[in-house]
């Protein structure tokens, strides 16, 4: 499938999973690429690489970092009233109910459909200490995960608790995906070593899918 960009973010990713002890990504360019783009967007708001991190953990749960992604899947962008009604989620965080981001979107002027839009929201609820509970492991306020050098580790799982506060947790999983993303996401799009790495992984699924037609 070819991915689709929209407003400079990739809206429709090839997705890939592999199994181990703990269900793990392997990252496409697309999903990888967003990431980038989350982590400019807040580290120049001030946030630590460990604080994105845990976020990122979590939004590769969420929604694989895919901008359009809608937990009903049969929305799409044509319909706003469905969207404004709809009782799923929505977007980067899934915000739940959609209109919880989508009417905040219109109403700020801003485009709802576009990832840096929904950056623009994450921004707006740390301003005004909105979605964050203080019921935590660590008691963080947003002020204090922002600025937390804590493990990406403890830091998924603070921004699980403090904003996802999700029915089925995964924690291991977004502390998987936590320490990934420290580890490798550094802003900037994508670097030569993660493109090489890519391009490796990318060679390796097309050799299975051809051993799999023989």
């Amino acid at each position: 499938m070819a991915a689709t960009q929209y407003d400079g973010w990739y809206v429709e990713l090839n997705v890939y999973w592999h199994t181990t002890d703990v269900r793990v990504y392997d990252p496409s360019i697309e999903q990888i690429y967003n990431m980038n783009k989350v982590f400019d967007y807040f580290k120049a708001q001030g946030w630590t690489p460990n604080a994105i991190a845990g976020m990122l953990g979590n939004m590769m749960v969420e929604s694989t970092v895919n901008p359009w992604l809608f937990e009903h899947h049969s929305l799409d962008w044509s319909d706003p009233n469905a969207i404004l009604t709809d009782t799923g989620g929505m977007g980067l965080t899934q915000w739940t109910p959609c209109r919880k981001y989508y009417a905040w979107a219109v109403s700020e002027n801003l485009d709802p459909q576009s990832g840096t839009s929904m950056c623009d929201r994450i921004k707006y609820e740390q301003d005004n200490n909105l979605q964050w509970s203080l019921d935590n492991i660590l008691h963080y306020t947003w002020s204090d995960y922002v600025i937390s050098t804590e493990t990406p580790e403890m830091l998924a799982r603070v921004f699980l608790w403090a904003y996802e506060r999700p029915g089925d947790p995964d924690l291991e999983q977004r502390q998987s995906n936590a320490r990934w993303c420290f580890e490798n996401i550094h802003g900037n799009g994508l670097s030569p070593a993660l493109l090489m790495m890519l391009s490796k992984n990318n060679s390796r699924k097309v050799m299975k899918r051809r051993c799999l037609r023989m």
